[in-house]
């Protein structure tokens, strides 16, 4: 009797042990990457070619919906990081569109622009494509 409750419980054990869901987090591949850090900008100018510091900079992830980049790093003046490789994961392998958008400070024009950046299990960010500078009408 005492047999048939210990062998009981260890198939309770294992059947239980067998019902739970395991997830496995999925890492990248080991590779060798550089240790340089970089980032991808934009730049935003007048229709003249003068450089404009624009307010309300927003950087949106279209697969996502997430605002990647308020613009917090150290730029010169008129450039804008879309990305870096701070963000790396926030961005997939095979590259995610971008929304860059930033608003005129003295006209309120807003003007938009489309990136297709890469990131994910690459070493770096990359700009697949989209222009390097944002020019208001």
């Amino acid at each position: 009797m005492k047999y048939n409750i210990l062998i009981a419980a260890v198939l309770m054990a294992l059947i239980s042990g067998c019902t739970k869901k395991h997830t496995e987090v999925v890492d990248c591949p080991a590779q060798p990457c550089t240790m340089e850090f970089r980032s991808i900008t934009v730049q935003f100018k007048s229709k003249d070619g003068s450089v404009i510091t624009v307010k309300d900079y927003a950087v949106i992830n279209q697969r996502t919906k997430q605002t990647l980049s308020d613009n917090r790093g150290i730029n010169p003046a008129g450039y804008y990081t879309v990305v870096d490789d701070s963000m790396l994961r926030k961005v997939s392998t095979n590259g995610d569109e971008l929304t860059v958008k930033g608003t005129h400070p003295t006209t309120g024009q807003t003007k938009t622009a489309s990136l297709k950046i890469s990131g994910g299990c690459n070493c770096h960010v990359a700009r697949i494509s989209g222009p390097e500078t944002i020019t208001f009408d």
